[in-house]
């Protein structure tokens, strides 16, 4: 059951009447069986993932506040830790890591037939465990109270709306609003419904008609287009990867909104950042945050010296590549990122003075900064090129049609068959990039004058309806 197909629009007009006919002890139950119908919905095996994962962590969560010994709090903490990360290692890394580990055998002449099974990787697993997982972890460190009834902790690990690709909420902040009690609110619904419709224009209009674009571009080891006419094909991964994933949070913070709960932001204007530092501060917020709360800052940050940072830095984006996917490329999409963040770190003190002396000319501040979105923005893409590969082998080929396709930028590109490309490329990125500077504003949509709203509902319904593909295709972070 995903967001963009006729299933999900009967299950939401099944489930919102009988919500609000409910109080909230009866609130918090429809939604826990809406949860688990709208999960099970995938397959239904793996409903027991889910309530193991519910269970081990609400009794370790019990378990954890009521000790005041160091040693049985740690040992159930350890206990949470295994199940979820044991869980999580080996539906999604268990094949990786045995044909890892065999091809590197054979590498040393040993021959060793390595034990590989046919392991589905359950939707949102990666999801779910880290939400439920910092549940335990802020236990321990005594930064949240345990929850007090198991159901409402049932709903806040598996609440439908970012069940399968988050936001990865907090308990400090999700928590408290399951065990309260919620009244419609009209302002929250009108925001709710203008963040679904963005959410819908997003995946339907910019995601969805990209799709084919990309994955005819990909579905090699090479490009299509061996001059400058590749980027055009990067760019469409770029927009199309936003498009999807943030139209994604959007719709889940819109149905959250409607229902009466507030999710975090995910995304804040990834695209328009000058730095890779304020990239991970603005995509994917829900992941990034976590990354530094429970892994960078615990390995020591930035408190002891440069080499250890860079250290962490590294070890922390190798982690959040591995997060993605079980794949080499993934790897090293994170440690290119993590370079990324060590050499901006590093120039950091030489950046800022470049931006004084540029401050003293005119316009000289907004100029340089512009430039530095621009290259980032285009080191962003490298990095996507990478991520859409899946392989190294192809990575690495993509990799140099791009370098040997950038070295010839000031020779005109064969515009003859990418001409139509490059088209829907700029239109479609355009209201990308529109929709990044704007994103603020549909945070309070119900502040706008009323024309201004149904402006805004008219032209998104005439995008979705002339421009929108309704095939009922899967998000792009449902396979992480």
């Amino acid at each position: 059951m995903i967001f963009n197909s006729l299933v999900f629009f009967v299950f939401l007009c099944i489930v919102l009447p009988l919500y609000f006919l409910c109080r909230h002890r009866w609130q918090n139950h429809v939604l826990l069986v809406a949860s688990y119908v709208f999960y099970g919905w995938w397959d239904y095996r793996f409903l027991s993932l889910l309530f193991l994962s519910t269970v081990v962590d609400y009794f370790c969560g019990l378990r954890i506040s009521r000790s005041d010994s160091d040693t049985v709090r740690r040992r159930y903490l350890l206990l949470s830790l295994m199940t979820n990360l044991g869980c999580l290692g080996f539906f999604k890394y268990y094949n990786f890591f045995a044909e890892s580990a065999g091809r590197l055998l054979e590498g040393l002449g040993l021959t060793v037939d390595a034990p590989t099974l046919n392991v589905i990787l359950p939707v949102g697993i990666s999801f779910y465990t880290f939400q439920s997982l910092s549940y335990t972890i802020d236990v321990y460190r005594r930064q949240c109270p345990p929850a007090k009834h198991f159901f409402d902790f049932a709903l806040y690990v598996s609440f439908f709306p970012q069940l399968v690709a988050g936001p990865i909420e907090r308990s400090l902040h999700l928590l408290p609003q399951v065990e309260s009690p919620r009244t419609f609110s009209a302002q929250a619904a009108v925001d709710g419904i203008a963040l679904m419709a963005l959410g819908y224009v997003k995946k339907l209009v910019i995601a969805d008609r990209l799709a084919p674009l990309v994955d005819t571009a990909f579905q090699g080891s090479s490009l299509p287009y061996a001059d400058a006419g590749s980027w055009i094909f990067i760019y469409a991964f770029a927009f199309q990867i936003y498009g999807d994933f943030s139209g994604y949070s959007d719709i889940a913070r819109g149905i959250s909104k409607v229902l009466g709960f507030d999710l975090m932001v995910n995304f804040r204007a990834p695209y328009l950042v000058s730095n890779p530092s304020a990239f991970w501060q603005h995509w994917h917020i829900s992941l990034s945050s976590w990354l530094r709360d429970y892994l960078y800052i615990p390995l020591g940050g930035n408190r002891h010296g440069d080499w250890i940072t860079y250290r962490n830095l590294m070890a922390t984006m190798l982690l959040g590549g591995l997060w993605h996917g079980a794949g080499w490329a993934f790897v090293i999409w994170g440690l290119f990122h993590g370079l990324l963040l060590s050499i901006h770190r590093r120039l950091t003190p030489l950046l800022k003075q470049i931006e004084q002396k540029a401050a003293k000319i005119p316009l000289g501040r907004p100029l340089w900064q512009c430039l530095c979105v621009v290259v980032f923005f285009h080191l962003t893409c490298i990095g996507w090129l990478i991520f859409r590969a899946g392989a190294i082998e192809a990575a690495a080929m993509q990799f140099h049609m791009v370098l040997n396709s950038t070295s010839v930028l000031l020779t005109p590109p064969d515009w003859g068959p990418p001409l139509q490309y490059a088209r829907m490329v700029l239109f479609l990125g355009g209201l990308t990039l529109l929709f990044q500077w704007k994103h603020e504003a549909f945070e309070r949509f119900h502040t706008w004058p009323l024309g201004r709203q149904v402006f805004a509902f008219t032209a998104a319904l005439l995008l979705i309806t002339s421009l929108g593909v309704f095939g009922g295709s899967q998000f792009i972070y449902f396979q992480f």
